[in-house]
């Protein structure tokens, strides 16, 4: 009996199950203590995650090697049970469309905390210099250092023959490869040289495409970190319940068929639509800091909201699936940069709602080619397609008109802009029309802009902007 145990159970079974066990330890020990790099930076912030499929989640950010957990500040009751917080596992990851931490929204402490984590990576201790090399070395010779790892099992067996099986060699030749693999993590040198610049950034946002400018801060094999972004935010308005004066937000007021927005934030808004029922008028009107914009409708629905975009400065980690560094942006004028944060985008996938849009335009513009709003809306369709010599058209004719747009074709100069930006026939931009800025705001005056929006039924409404700083 103790013969045939001794045959089954010798010494090379012994101490290959010893290595083996011994280098899976430390593999299991460096696993369950990395984090992603680009999570690590968010955790104990009160972060807000979006999914593609539209939900969002708000929390404080706990990491862990497996996931994240968002724990929220109060316990949320429904029907079935109370939840206190929400879990989202690594290999969920790809139903992560961003996380958001509102630079405007942290405490003292997390302004401060913020500061030394943006010092510390943008201008690293000689320790942080030197762990960042060794992941960049390890990663860029991970090939190299998984055949040294077999050499040295190999060269080991020699002399401990046996000791060392077969199977056992195999087996940690694996377990080196996993190991390095997973200490090296990925390395980008083009990515390296951008950390600490001001970027532009696509993401895709749905079935559309936009771009971002912010500091590139960090990536990791999963997602890219962005700071100091200037995002527009969504913002839904019912108008039949609309007396919010908040200072953060855009403030509407109702009298029988006449809209007043004003805009109280210190950054431009725009106006994007109005949807009422299934019908949606798109406005694409900005509106600047302290300036309010009137419109006179036909009629306001029960179901009527108005769609904004406010901007909101934060920092964003973005799926690197969904997330492409394009561009630097060191040297993009002033004027270039506040675009991009309203930029049209483009189409992956043109839907049904687009093509009602766009074909109503057209009628419209068929009835009354002078139409210079329908002609700006037609404009921003066709580019959101990438049609792009058709939407210079539509833009042009737009701003031959721009008295009588509500913004007086600030808005079509900005698409215009950025046509000419992402057109890749276009050799030279075209000159713009004179701006009509200078002779149009003069203080302690009131424009009413000459401007009738026809729908297809007659309805629409008319424009009026006020220098709110009377």
């Amino acid at each position: 009996m103790e013969q045939a145990l001794s045959g089954l159970i010798d010494a090379s079974l012994l101490f290959t199950i010893g290595l083996v066990f011994l280098v899976t330890l430390v593999g299991s020990y460096l696993r369950s203590r990395r984090k992603d790099p680009c999570l690590a930076s968010f955790e104990d912030f009160h972060v807000t995650l979006e999914r593609t499929d539209d939900k969002i989640v708000w929390g404080k950010l706990e990491i862990e090697s497996t996931g994240l957990e968002l724990l929220y500040r109060d316990d949320v009751q429904d029907e079935a049970h109370i939840e206190s917080s929400y879990i989202l596992y690594a290999n969920e990851y790809e139903n992560m469309q961003a996380i958001y931490r509102y630079a405007d929204q942290l405490t003292p402490e997390g302004k401060q905390k913020r500061r030394r984590d943006i010092e510390r990576s943008f201008h690293p201790g000689a320790w942080e210099r030197s762990k960042r090399g060794l992941r960049a070395f390890v990663s860029t010779a991970n090939d190299s250092l998984s055949e040294v790892f077999g050499l040295l099992v190999g060269r080991a067996k020699k002399p401990a023959g046996r000791y060392i099986t077969d199977q056992g060699e195999a087996y940690l030749n694996k377990l080196g490869v996993n190991l390095i693999g997973h200490v090296g993590g990925v390395f980008d040198p083009l990515l390296e040289r951008y950390i600490g610049q001001k970027v532009v950034v696509e993401i895709q946002e749905g079935d559309e495409v936009h771009e971002h400018v912010g500091i590139f801060k960090n990536y990791s094999p999963d997602f890219i970190e962005i700071l100091d972004v200037q995002y527009p935010e969504p913002r839904l308005v019912d108008l039949n319940d609309c007396d919010d004066e908040r200072e953060e937000c855009v403030q509407v007021k109702m009298e029988d068929t006449k809209m007043t927005v004003h805009n109280p934030t210190r950054q431009p808004v725009l106006l994007h639509s109005l949807v009422f029922g299934e019908e949606t008028e798109l406005f694409n009107v900005v509106v600047d800091s302290g300036e309010s914009v009137e419109l006179f409708l036909q009629e306001v629905t029960e179901d009527a909201v108005l769609h904004v975009r406010m901007v909101r400065e934060l920092d964003l980690i973005v799926p690197r699936t969904l997330c492409v560094v394009r561009h630097r942006a060191e040297r993009f004028k002033p004027e270039l940069l506040a675009d991009i944060i309203f930029d049209v985008g483009f189409l992956l996938n043109p839907d049904r709602r687009e093509d009602k849009m766009e074909e109503r335009l057209r009628c419209r513009l068929k009835d009354a080619p002078w139409d210079g709003l329908a002609a700006a809306n037609l404009a921003t369709i066709l580019l959101k397609k990438q049609e792009f010599e058709e939407a210079r058209r539509w833009l042009r004719q737009a701003l031959r008109v721009r008295y009588s747009l509500p913004d007086n074709g600030r808005r079509a100069e900005m698409e215009l802009r950025e046509l000419n930006r992402r057109s890749s026939s276009h050799k030279s931009s075209p000159k713009l029309p004179p701006s009509a800025t200078e002779s149009l705001q003069t203080k302690g005056e009131t424009q009413a802009v000459p401007f009738s929006l026809q729908t297809s039924n007659g309805a629409g409404p008319r424009v009026q902007v006020t220098d709110a700083k009377t």
